[in-house]
């Protein structure tokens, strides 16, 4: 592995070296991570970041919320250093979900199940009311500001790139209304903690569960968001019928009932977190130069074909969808 002083200086903390450590390559994050044997506590992961994100300082006390007061399976802090930035975690391997893609249905099941079933857990008002007595800081909650960043987010730098001529100025304030109304929606929704980037790379699957990781973004909001994030992750690609067990595995243990608001409510969040991810892929790839995650737009587009094309509420948003999927992925010999 290069050296480099601010690994360097990671492993110095830990009185480790180079020729002990592998650096693990993790997603669009600014941290970075490594795995390393320390003498006190054999293999750990040890995360270094900086300053650039708030979040990254409320990693370890929310793992303790989770793991201590909740028991919702994520990796023990084995020592955190906030003057330093840096934190020593349990590991736990390196298989994720994301790992299982392309297993049979029945372990998917399993795993995606399991995911789901601890999901549940996180959502119900019992969890929200440990954390209001916990003390334990989390970033703002989902509102209106944070649903219109997110679509923002979307406009600024996936449409700068898939529609570079932009929306005429009638169609951009029609779908602006649309959304704004589907924020009023998700805001409507009860209060619940959420994970916020619940996607199979973030949950590994050591000894038959699923662990969930990248936590530090917690925050309360509306609870299909995870479940959206999860069940139209654009990394894996699900049937209709493995959707439906699965949701109905999260309904089962959430105490709901699948019923057209339900499925309503859940295609809302679906888009709305879908216009998020793509934003984040465009946002990735033309400034911070991870070209690689250009793979990723075109299933999250079909997916958002998918979610707003069920959703009665959202034609407009589904109108865009499709016609960016039509024009930057389905060949002309295609729609003879």
């Amino acid at each position: 592995m290069p050296t480099d002083a601010p690994a360097d200086a990671l492993l110095a903390r830990y009185g480790t070296d180079h020729a002990s450590v592998s650096e693990i390559a993790k997603g669009g994050s600014g941290r970075r991570f490594f795995r390393a044997t320390l003498p006190d506590h054999g293999s750990v992961v040890l995360c270094l970041y900086d300053e650039t994100r708030a979040e990254n300082a409320l990693y370890a006390d929310i793992a303790g919320f989770l793991k201590n007061t909740l028991g919702f399976p994520v990796p023990r802090v084995v020592e955190n250093r906030p003057q330093e930035r840096s934190l020593a975690l349990e590991d736990l391997g390196e298989h994720d979900l994301w790992s299982l893609r392309h297993e049979d249905e029945s372990l998917r099941r399993r795993a995606w199940g399991d995911a789901l079933v601890s999901l549940a857990g996180l959502h119900s008002p019992a969890s929200l009311a440990a954390w209001e007595k916990s003390g334990v800081r989390l970033m703002d909650g989902f509102g209106p500001e944070l649903y219109k960043w997110e679509r923002d987010y979307f406009r600024d730098n996936a449409l700068k790139h898939l529609m570079p001529r932009g929306l005429d100025a009638a169609r951009a304030e029609a779908l602006e209304a649309e959304l704004a109304e589907l924020s009023r929606r998700l805001c409507s929704h009860p209060r619940a903690l959420v994970h916020r980037d619940c996607q199979s790379q973030n949950i590994l699957w050591r000894d038959g569960r699923a662990h969930f990781i990248d936590f530090q973004g917690m925050r309360v909001g509306c609870a299909f968001y995870d479940v959206a994030s999860l069940l139209f992750d654009p990394y894996v690609e699900f049937t209709p019928g493995e959707r439906a067990r699965l949701l109905g595995d999260y309904a089962e243990a959430a105490g709901l009932t699948r019923t057209p608001a339900f499925i309503d409510a859940l295609h809302d969040a679906a888009a709305q977190r879908l216009m998020q991810a793509l934003g984040a892929y465009h946002f990735l790839a033309h400034t911070k130069g991870k070209t690689e995650f250009l793979a990723h737009v075109r299933p999250a587009l079909g997916n958002l074909v998918l979610a707003t094309k069920t959703n009665r509420r959202l034609p407009l948003l589904a109108e865009l969808a499709v016609e960016l999927y039509v024009t930057h992925f389905v060949k002309a010999e295609d729609l003879v």
